[in-house]
């Protein structure tokens, strides 16, 4: 990555990757946000959103969307390419991804972050800080996998789901497109697209 990086969101996570990017030697030239603050961990924030229709600022950087809320960043990531904007991936210099796996696009790696052998991930997964996602697991576009969560072997988390703080999905478990599977629950069976589960084992609650 040559051009400096603008980071899209001003809010806690924008600071996990503003620090994700230091680690990894990428320069952050500044960040957008419809909040308009002044700037995070001395990042300035340049604007809001309708830079993004400025062509020539479109064409001049990368573009990395820190937002957690799935469906937030899928309408960022749709209006970063629709103006010709880069969606640039993040990984922190204390994640390890297998080189023997497919990253789309505007994916986000926290520290301690793990990506076995053989998964593929679409454009837009974040891969939260000490969260691991084990080997030929398949998450589809903007999926967010958080903090200490952990995939088994051949999960599938369809677009727009989450797995929330801590919890565990077990092995060839479909999390359906977006699912919420809340904090600390245990997956040991498929969860429906839209459905919300919690608990151990996890149960469909909405």
């Amino acid at each position: 990555m040559t051009r400096g990086l603008v980071v899209l969101g001003a809010g806690d996570h924008a600071t996990v990757v503003i620090d994700a990017c230091a680690t990894a030697g990428i320069p952050v030239y500044g960040l957008l946000d419809n909040d308009r603050q002044s700037e995070v961990l001395g990042t300035a924030v340049l604007g809001d959103d309708s830079l993004l229709d400025d062509a020539a600022f479109a064409a001049a950087h990368d573009f990395h969307i820190a937002i957690t809320d799935t469906a937030k960043r899928a309408r960022l990531a749709d209006t970063v390419t629709e103006h010709q904007g880069t969606l640039a991936t993040v990984v922190h210099r204390a994640a390890v991804v297998s080189q023997h796996t497919v990253v789309g696009n505007g994916c986000f790696f926290a520290a301690g972050a793990v990506v076995n052998p053989g998964s593929r991930l679409g454009r837009c997964v974040i891969v939260n800080t000490t969260a691991s996602v084990d080997h030929d697991c398949h998450l589809d576009d903007h999926v967010h996998v958080a903090p200490g969560a952990r995939l088994a072997g051949k999960v599938h988390c369809g677009e727009l789901a989450t797995v929330g703080t801590g919890a565990v999905v077990l092995p060839g478990v479909e999390v359906g497109a977006g699912a919420t599977v809340g904090a600390g629950a245990t997956v040991t069976r498929d969860v429906p697209a839209g459905a919300t589960v919690i608990g151990s084992p996890a149960r469909v609650v909405q």
